[in-house]
């Protein structure tokens, strides 16, 4: 199946919105992504308060500052 990208994903992202385009189609599915994409949510808020930034552009500028991640 073809599927358009007029929004300019990555190859990755249009991954997962395909994937979820697909399970929302399932009820059992959709519920299960509905509590997975809250709980990834709380865990990125939660990151972001922990690290004392705003977004996730920064966490991972400050990850790297840690040392927590190698960059590019």
């Amino acid at each position: 199946m073809h599927w358009e990208n007029p929004a300019g994903l990555t190859e990755r992202q249009a991954q997962v919105m395909r994937l979820l385009a697909e399970g929302l189609t399932n009820p059992e599915i959709a519920e299960r992504l509905v509590v997975s994409v809250r709980t990834v949510d709380n865990h990125v808020s939660a990151v972001l308060d922990k690290l004392g930034v705003h977004t996730r552009r920064q966490a991972a500028a400050r990850a790297v500052e840690l040392g927590m991640w190698p960059g590019r």
